[in-house]
């Protein structure tokens, strides 16, 4: 089982009222749905406590009003101001261990392409990959090694192996990583003439 953070949390009335007093007093409102409860739990969080989460997709389990109520939930969306920098919500969804769920699992890339070394530039397409699995199984990351890739060569999502209980949703033949063939500059007969008629006012 991979990481699990510990979270706490409170329980909070529902309302735009109540939602701008608890960001006033540095909490953000949020809700956990699923779990196979029939209704929604709203409850509030410190917006400290968000900035670690901002891309952790692993397990996290939240001790509502000082562990009266504890859930299993992974974190399922924020939703930010009109410009787009300060969260104002939290969706975190529950989940049950024995029961597989949806999340994403980040890619972190390792090694300098031979092709790079040879001139090629490095285009990384996704930084991410769609995954199900049982909720003990999720990665905290996936290590992916793109030192063998030479220049106009592909990494597929085929050609980065799954771990065990892990189940990849994105297309096999998705690309993840491309080494691009070298991009040479053409120099024009007109940059040339005014090249060398820049040159020779120089010297005269």
């Amino acid at each position: 089982m991979g990481q699990i953070i510990k979270l706490e949390a409170k329980s909070r009335g529902i309302g735009k009222q109540v939602a701008k007093k608890l960001r006033r007093e540095g909490l953000l409102p949020a809700i956990i749905y699923g779990g196979g409860r029939p209704e929604a739990t709203p409850i509030s969080i410190s917006q400290k406590t968000l900035k670690d989460l901002m891309h952790y997709h692993g397990l996290i389990e939240l001790s509502i009003d000082e562990g009266k109520d504890k859930r299993m939930v992974i974190l399922k969306d924020i939703q930010y101001d009109y410009l787009g920098t300060n969260p104002v919500h939290v969706d975190f969804q529950e989940v049950k261990m024995d029961e597989p769920i949806e999340t994403v699992v980040e890619l972190e890339f390792v090694g300098e392409p031979k092709g790079v070394k040879e001139g090629g530039t490095l285009e990384i397409l996704m930084r991410e990959l769609d995954i199900k699995c049982l909720p003990g199984n999720i990665p905290e990351k996936i290590v992916v090694d793109i030192s063998n890739l030479g220049i106009g060569e592909v990494l597929h999502v085929k050609d980065i192996p799954a771990p065990e209980g892990v189940e990849f949703l994105n297309a096999p033949d998705e690309t993840v990583v491309v080494v691009s063939e070298p991009t040479e500059e053409i120099t024009t007969e007109e940059e040339t003439t005014s090249e060398e008629t820049s040159q020779e006012n120089s010297e005269q």
